[in-house]
């Protein structure tokens, strides 16, 4: 299939691998959702695509925000997989790429570190704009009733 050294093979090991946890984490917040709100959507006459769209993705938000940060954490520090299947220097993601930064006999530790620091940042920001929705998603099914 030619993907041995592209970041294709990347993307769809990255899809296939996250999906699963994905959507057992999200058809059991799904299936704790209580009965009575389908109910009472389908009583004033929503299809179930409409129940879809009016009742289970707007209380799925936090849990499908967490989703989100959990996957992206996921693939940026998904290490072992770019170092097997990329080979050019150009292609490697950060991880790897930082690993390569350690010189063999010399080790310029002021730019390993800031190299480290600057490839933090995302998840940093990311984690600081999403932390309520993060914590939110966690606790939601903490409390039964």
């Amino acid at each position: 299939m030619s993907l041995l050294n592209t970041l294709w093979a990347l993307v769809i090991l990255g899809i296939a691998g996250s999906q699963v946890f994905a959507i057992y984490v999200l058809r059991n917040f799904i299936e704790d959702i209580p009965k009575d709100l389908f109910e009472a959507a389908e009583i004033d006459g929503a299809t179930h695509f409409q129940q879809l769209i009016n009742v289970v993705i707007p209380l799925s938000g936090p849990i499908i925000g967490t989703l989100a940060i959990l996957m992206f954490l996921g693939s940026w520090n998904d290490f072992l997989m770019p170092l097997i299947v990329l080979r050019d220097p150009e292609l490697f993601t950060i991880g790897v790429g930082l690993i390569y930064l350690d010189g063999e006999y010399v080790k310029q530790w002021g730019q390993i570190m800031a190299a480290f620091f600057v490839a933090s940042l995302p998840l940093i920001i990311i984690f600081l704009f999403c932390m309520k929705l993060f914590v939110r998603g966690l606790s939601s099914g903490a409390v039964k009733g």
